[in-house]
Order: C-alpha cells, then structure tokens, then sequence
C-alpha cells in the first residue's frame, strides 16, 4: 500500500472514528492526487475535517436516506418488502437493526453497479460503531441469508476490517473475513478525476446507463461480485443491458 493510500485511510478512521495516527510527510501533488480521490468517494467533507483537526462528533456523509434502498431482482425486492413490513409488528422490533439491513443493501447495490464507494463503506461503520450495540445481529443475518446478500455482507465488512481498523468481533455476522476484499479495496483507490455516470450518489436512479464502455465496467463489477451475490449481480447486469439497447432505439 503506497503512502497516499495509507494517508487515506489514516484520515478516514480519524475523521469518521476519532482514531487518530500521524499522516505520513506527502508533496503537494500527492496531497492533490488524495483530495481528488477523497472527491471521488465522497468523503471529502470528512478528510478535510481529519486534515483540519476540526472532526464533527457527528460525521455525515453525502449518501441517500437508508430507507431508499432497493434490490435490482424482483423477487429478492419483494422480499426486502416483507422484511420492513413485518419487523414493526414483530415481538421484539428493532428500527436499527432494520436501518443496518437498509444499508447493507444500499452499499451492496453500490458496489455491484459501481465498485467500492468509500461513502457507502463508512456509512456502514458509523453505523456500527454508533448503534452496533442495539442490532440484533441474528436476526441481521436472517435477513441476509433470506435476501442472498450474506456473503456480499461479509465482504463489504470485511473492507472495514482490513482497511478502517475494524475487528471480526465488531461485526457478529462475518463468519470469514474475505481476503479478496483487500485488493478490491485498494484497487478502488486510483488517481483520476473519478467523474460518475449518470446513477449519482445524490439518489437519481441507480439502474440508469448510457455508454459501451460502462456497460463494460459494470459488466466487470458484476463478474467480480457474482460469487458474493449471484442473482442481484445477474438482474443488475440484464437491468444494464436492457437500458443500454433502449437507448441505443432513442
């Protein structure tokens, strides 16, 4: 892992954590080339906050409400459906363990469409670290089970573990932690602009595409995750196609 990399991270856990380690002597370039990627995964309010020594004790990020989320396949998304429905009826309701489910299917479908998004891996650590104690994590995992998500779950969480200073125990439903997440990890973090397509974080719609060539990214971000969640990665790549010929017929 190069120094920016490890600068990035450093301020993240900081940031987001209040996990201070001293940042790494870095040129102005490099100080450039790590804003842009902080721009890039719209974390950039909070490394400039670590950078400043100005951390909120209430970190936000520019993600959209959890409540959003949605599974590209039919029936996986019904089911979710009936998740929300029953939890608030059920014998010992849990709004945070729902919310964390809610999260995990936003970062999941992040992830799957886009690759890994920073914003949406720390969410579900701040998440974690400020409610972890009030989820069910059995029911949790349930629910990832029923949903096809678990192992898609394990490896997000275990993006946290080996990159943002989480332990196994932090997060009950990891059975493994996934040693491919490291390199999917890092690979995510190059120094470019990182302009996005027309499926913004802002909340526009995810199922949007409009070029060849990210039809082939998404084509590989699919490929990548399909061992980890199989049929969401299939429907979000047919639901891909498919808006790619329509636009092709405009």
């Amino acid at each position: 892992m190069d120094v920016i990399k490890r600068n990035f991270f450093r301020l993240l856990r900081y940031g987001a954590f209040n996990e201070y380690e001293p940042t790494e002597p870095m040129s102005a370039y490099k100080w450039g080339l790590l804003q842009r990627m902080a721009q890039t995964h719209y974390v950039e309010a909070i490394v400039n906050s670590a950078r400043d020594n100005t951390r909120s004790q209430n970190p936000m990020l520019s993600v959209p409400d959890a409540g959003l989320s949605r599974l590209c396949n039919g029936f996986l998304n019904r089911r979710l459906r009936k998740i929300r429905d029953a939890e608030p009826d059920s014998a010992e309701p849990s709004i945070e363990t729902l919310n964390m489910l809610d999260i995990i299917v936003q970062t999941t479908e992040r992830l799957i469409l886009h690759g890994v998004t920073y914003a949406y891996i720390l969410n579900m650590g701040i998440f974690l670290r400020n409610y972890g104690d009030r989820i069910d994590f059995v029911k949790l995992e349930k629910w990832l089970q029923r949903l096809n998500i678990l192992s898609m779950a394990e490896l997000e969480a275990s993006i946290l573990i080996y990159t943002l200073g989480f332990q196994q125990d932090e997060i009950p439903f990891v059975r493994r932690v996934i040693p491919a997440a490291y390199n999917i990890a890092l690979n995510a973090l190059y120094y470019d602009d990182g302009e996005e397509n027309d499926a913004t974080v802002s909340g526009r719609h995810i199922f949007t595409l409009n070029s060849g060539g990210k039809l082939t990214e998404t084509f590989r971000n699919c490929q990548r995750c399909f061992f980890y969640a199989p049929l969401e990665s299939v429907s979000i790549f047919f639901t891909q196609i498919a808006s790619y010929i329509a636009n092709m017929e405009e």
